[in-house]
């Protein structure tokens, strides 16, 4: 090798090794550390990537996807919304820019916007659970419980360790009264409970089950779910299930075992409505006329809305020869399966009908002449999630939540 081909092959080399410590990191992989450091919540580390991108050149899209979560950290939705509104086109961040102007929406109160861009997003991208999930969450509160339904099962499909979708399936069923499609979401609840150490809801679960069992006179099954509960299930929660296990005992013929379970229960908690109910009917089967009567009122004053307890009152204050009651009883208990008729055919509507405040407004009322004042809050602020301006359920929200 003569002199001058020696020389170009150092010159050579040198721009070579030059070349590689001078080289910056491509613009993708910046936005990817960058994507890494918002699930972290490393917002130093976001500013850092922002501010390299912004020195870099064509990397207008990916500064300002950046921007927009560190002004999201920062709750300066307007800022995110002029950076979201300017680069959402972009496919590899356009499921993000969604989920950031859901999280917009939600949070000034525009729920129709939420919404919208949540079905988009579910439609563009159907295995993003985060959207699901919201999805979940808002159709629940707004009353569309079988849209709820129908997302909870995408979840379940897209996240099969995830115990939390069938937990709500089977609480929706159970409260329809489908219950054997209740006791199927409740068990696969159950078997996926212990992947995830953060849930613990088990023993609600089981309780809940056991009220389905019992229902459909599976005694054995009820009983074998309350024997399974935790030692530090809430005390609540224990006078539940032993006002439960009293219920099991009487219908299988032990009312001493079924004595000593609802006394349990009413001593752990002299507020439970079905512990005084039980006592009621317990009192009714032994020949205590004057006991199941004390009872049944209790257990009327603390759940109004509870048709089974005026049915059994009626014929309580019947035995007793107290007509003129036992037809008031009975007046109430028609009037409740009324109802409870009207709320579920309502619901059914609701869910079809995802943007009608009037129907929300409809079936809080029924809640409110039920005495569930907790589900007409719910249902009420799901009108106004639709509707800012419906003056009824502004006005009967602001008179709930005194």
């Amino acid at each position: 090798m003569n002199p001058l081909q020696v020389g170009l092959v150092f010159l050579l080399a040198g721009t070579l090794l030059l070349s590689g410590c001078s080289s910056e990191p491509p613009i993708d992989d910046l936005l990817e550390q960058g994507r890494a450091a918002i699930k972290a919540e490393d917002w130093t580390e976001v500013r850092r990537l922002k501010n390299v991108l912004a020195d870099r050149e064509n990397a207008d899209v990916e500064t300002q996807f950046l921007e927009a979560n560190l002004y999201m950290n920062v709750l300066n939705y307007q800022k995110v919304m002029e950076r979201v509104g300017t680069i959402a086109g972009d496919k590899r961040i356009r499921e993000d820019c969604m989920l950031l102007a859901v999280h917009c929406f939600t949070a000034v109160q525009d729920m129709p916007s939420a919404m919208r861009t949540l079905e988009e997003l579910v439609m563009e991208f159907p295995d993003n659970v985060d959207a699901h999930r919201l999805l979940i969450a808002h159709y629940y509160d707004f009353g569309a419980l079988q849209r709820a339904m129908q997302h909870c099962e995408r979840v379940s499909e897209l996240a099969p360790k995830d115990p939390r979708p069938d937990r709500l399936m089977g609480l929706i069923s159970k409260d329809f009264e489908k219950h054997e499609l209740a006791i199927t979401h409740y068990l696969e609840s159950l078997r996926r409970a212990p992947n995830d150490p953060e849930f613990d809801q088990q023993n609600e679960i089981r309780v809940e089950l056991a009220e389905v069992y019992i229902r459909m006179r599976k005694y054995q099954d009820a009983k074998q779910q309350l024997q399974e509960l935790s030692e530090d299930t809430p005390l609540r929660l224990n006078a539940m299930a032993n006002a439960y296990l009293a219920e099991c005992a009487m219908a299988l013929g032990d009312f001493g075992e079924a004595e000593s379970r609802i006394q349990l229960a009413i001593q752990q908690d002299a507020t439970l409505p079905n512990g005084h109910t039980v006592l009621g009917i317990l009192s009714m089967q032994t020949g205590k006329p004057e006991e199941a009567r004390n009872a049944l009122e209790r257990a009327a004053e603390l759940d109004p809305s509870n048709d089974r307890v005026f049915f059994q009152l009626s014929n309580v204050l019947r035995q007793l020869g107290e007509t003129a009651l036992a037809e008031q009883a009975l007046a109430r208990h028609e009037e409740i399966k009324t109802l409870k008729l009207e709320y579920i055919e309502l619901n059914v509507r609701a869910a079809q009908q995802t943007d009608d405040d009037g129907i929300r407004v409809q079936i809080a009322q029924i809640a409110e002449k039920l005495g569930d004042l907790e589900a007409a809050i719910s249902w009420y602020s799901g009108a106004l999630g639709i509707n800012p301006e419906n003056k009824t359920a502004r006005e009967r929200l602001i008179q709930l939540t005194k």
